[in-house]
């Protein structure tokens, strides 16, 4: 048998193929990361923002419930005062009220007391 280099050479050639890709692969990998790096360091200033605004954005939610809560308790305290006011005027239907401003802004009724007639002699 003789040798010649064309034996040889079929066989170096798969390992030629076979460095390529590897280092094509090594090179996409180097070039994916690098985006990746890039977009982050890029990103980096912008989150900060979206966490600032995110953070904002949380207690303006907590501060619009705590308002929605007290106008509900507020809605509540006066259905019990009115209940009371409808039990007086039930108690009393011949009786005239009048709804008042109080100080402290809210409206109330009170019973007008109408001055009692003299009796004539």
């Amino acid at each position: 048998m003789n040798t010649s280099p064309s034996n040889e050479s079929p066989e170096q050639k798969p390992k030629a193929k076979s460095f390529e890709k590897l280092t094509m692969i090594l090179a996409a990998g180097a070039l994916v990361l690098s985006l990746v790096n890039t977009i982050l360091i890029v990103m980096n200033p912008t989150a900060a923002k979206v966490e600032k605004f995110n953070e904002d954005l949380k207690t303006e939610l907590a501060d619009t419930i705590a308002s929605f809560h007290k106008k509900v308790d507020g809605l509540r305290s006066a259905e019990v005062e009115w209940q009371m006011v409808l039990k007086k005027a039930k108690e009393r239907p011949d009786a005239i009220y009048k709804v008042v401003n109080t100080q402290d802004g809210f409206l109330t009724i009170t019973e007008v007391q109408l001055p009692e007639a003299a009796p004539s002699n």
